[in-house]
């Protein structure tokens, strides 16, 4: 283990809580993919899945913003436990609230169940940031978001599906969380953590969490980053199979499109790491990001617009945007370096914007989708791809940490 994460560049303490962090995310998303159209077979109504999963995404992103919080106060591990035991109590509600068809119960569950993975995830991220050597931490980030998106997004929804076809939802929720919690188990009990506690509130914390971005207002413009970065992925879950259906492809086409999207997303996020260490964070940020994934957009218009039911086309699209949302991966690195005396807290304002995007992705296109139509979102989005990459421009840092880290004309 000490030579394989020597060579891949991630703490030798930590890693462990990779492979925890795949099966965990896995289980604790593991409904992500199904289940809305399943509460809608159970008689649910559309307004009420829709707010059941704008809750969800607005207690994501309140969680993922004071996880380094809690972190800070309670340690790391304490916090990923917390995580662990929120996804088995919820699946618990879950599974009664479906048993009794009672969808009040199944809001409030689905919605309280929006706490787990970030209690768990951003904990582990907080560790990675803080726990990894500088000129390997964009490596090491990227490898998070590789094992995030191994669980969440690659093999989550893949297995999820095959998993209906042989059990229940109940037993798919509960395989879920079973694999969540040898995952779990895995990361608290074989990582090793050495960020000492702070004797202050959380209510403090927050506070800090909030100043931190006013006197610095460069790690402000980051949250907006990262809070763009992605929109796409958890806007386009809810919009593609409903838009892509309507112009000619099926509900198989976009599922293996968006899989092999992000398989292509893994091998590119560790590319990224490793040049962003080796030419700049900021570089790969400003150049690719926003830029590949802007121009992603604009190509799923002209190909669902103009070349209909063109499979390979589609895919060659999404991969361009696959591969936009890797190079945002640097930002891991980037935000905390902007303010290196107080990363725990700049943490914070990271996992703010990856919660908000949660929230604000599916927002947008239930806002705009059902009124305009997918055109729209999709010029929309490749617009505010474009901002993001201006934006990064503004994220420089010092060489120099004793230097102020206000943002100015001059720098």
């Amino acid at each position: 283990m000490k030579k394989l994460s020597q060579k891949i560049g991630i703490a030798e303490e930590l890693i462990y809580g990779y492979f925890g962090l795949i099966l965990f995310m896995f289980g604790a998303t593991i409904e992500s993919s199904w289940f809305s159209s399943f509460l809608m077979g159970q008689g649910i109504d559309v307004s009420k899945v829709s707010l059941s999963f704008t809750l969800y995404g607005v207690v994501v992103a309140l969680f993922s913003w004071i996880t380094s919080f809690l972190v800070n106060r309670y340690s790391a591990k304490k916090i990923m436990a917390s995580g662990l035991v929120l996804l088995l109590i919820t699946t618990i509600l879950l599974v009664i609230s479906i048993s009794i068809n009672s969808t009040l119960l199944t809001m409030f569950a689905y919605a309280l169940r929006g706490t787990a993975y970030p209690l768990f995830a951003y904990s582990f991220l907080v560790l990675v940031t803080l726990q990894t050597d500088t000129v390997k931490l964009g490596r090491a980030t990227s490898w998070f978001w590789l094992s995030f998106n191994l669980g969440m997004t690659i093999i989550g929804p893949a297995l999820s599906v095959q998993l209906l076809k042989l059990f229940s939802a109940i037993q798919v929720l509960i395989i879920g969380s079973t694999l969540a919690s040898v995952g779990g188990c895995l990361t608290i009990l074989f990582c090793k953590e050495y960020i000492k506690r702070v004797d202050t509130t959380i209510f403090n914390e927050m506070k800090s969490g909030i100043h931190i971005m006013i006197e610095y207002p460069r790690l402000f413009v980051g949250m907006i980053v990262k809070t763009i970065n992605n929109i796409g992925q958890f806007g386009f879950v809810i919009m593609m199979p409903i838009f892509l259906i309507q112009n000619g492809y099926s509900l198989v086409e976009w599922s293996t499109i968006w899989s092999i999207s992000y398989i292509v997303n893994s091998f590119a996020g560790v590319l990224f790491g490793i040049l962003g260490d080796n030419i700049g964070w900021r570089k790969v940020v400003v150049y690719f990001s926003g830029t590949l994934t802007g121009l992603s957009c604009l190509l799923i218009y002209v190909v669902v617009n103009f070349f209909p039911s063109n499979y390979f086309l589609l895919l060659g699209a999404f991969m361009v945007f696959a591969v936009g949302i890797a190079a945002f991966g640097p930002l891991s690195a980037l935000i905390p370096a902007i303010v290196p005396e107080k990363k725990p807290t700049a943490v914070s304002v990271l996992n703010l914007g990856s919660g908000l995007s949660n929230f604000i992705g599916p927002f947008l296109v239930t806002l705009i989708f059902q009124y305009y139509g997918g055109n729209l979102v999709l010029f929309i989005f490749a617009g505010l791809y474009f901002i993001s990459s201006g934006l990064s421009t503004l994220l420089k840092i010092h060489k120099n940490p004793s230097k102020s880290y206000e943002l100015s004309i001059e720098h």
